[in-house]
């Protein structure tokens, strides 16, 4: 059941339903991206119970997908004096939205590989070594990604953006 709120727009209806496929390469789930589209086309803040009452989702699924966009930096949560329950915003700053993905993202790609060069190196024999180079090369990039990326999460966002911006202009990186 969708109540008023996606009614106000096509558009709006259509980015809603659309933005999970925006987020789903950066490992945010499909509900989790529908509330965030919500919360992003929304001007203000809403209680869980319209997120899920506008969205068709039960109580738990909205609450453990609002936590989850919480803890990533996605959305706020807001506490009104005197009332009783909270109220959530998204983040409507692109550069703190990319920061909080590259984030998410970083957290869930790069520890798969970092565990699984010294358990496989372990138990490998010398007939593995030319295949084990090529996992142990890339684990070397993926934790130079993954430094360079949570640098940029503890950063200011809009440095990051200048950094992608440069790099993509010029081809290197700025020297910190």
């Amino acid at each position: 059941m969708q109540s008023e709120v996606l009614n106000t727009s096509p558009a709006r209806a259509r980015f809603v339903g659309a933005w999970p496929e925006v987020l789903k390469p950066w490992g945010v789930p499909k509900a989790a991206a529908r509330i965030h589209g919500l919360l992003l086309s929304e001007n203000g803040t809403l209680e869980a119970a319209t997120i899920q009452e506008t969205l068709g989702i039960s109580a738990g699924s909205t609450s453990s997908q609002l936590r989850f966009l919480v803890r990533i930096g996605l959305v706020e949560r807001m506490k009104i004096l005197k009332a009783r329950k909270a109220r959530y915003g998204a983040t409507s700053d692109p550069a703190r939205i990319f920061t909080a993905l590259a984030d998410a993202r970083r957290n869930q790609a790069f520890k798969a590989i970092q565990t699984l060069g010294p358990s496989i190196t372990s138990i490998a024999d010398k007939q593995d070594l030319h295949w084990l180079n090529t996992l142990w090369q890339l684990r070397t990039l993926s934790d130079s990604l993954d430094r360079w990326l949570e640098m940029c999460s503890k950063r200011d966002p809009e440095w990051t953006i200048k950094q992608l911006d440069r790099l993509s202009k010029k081809g290197t990186l700025e020297p910190l």
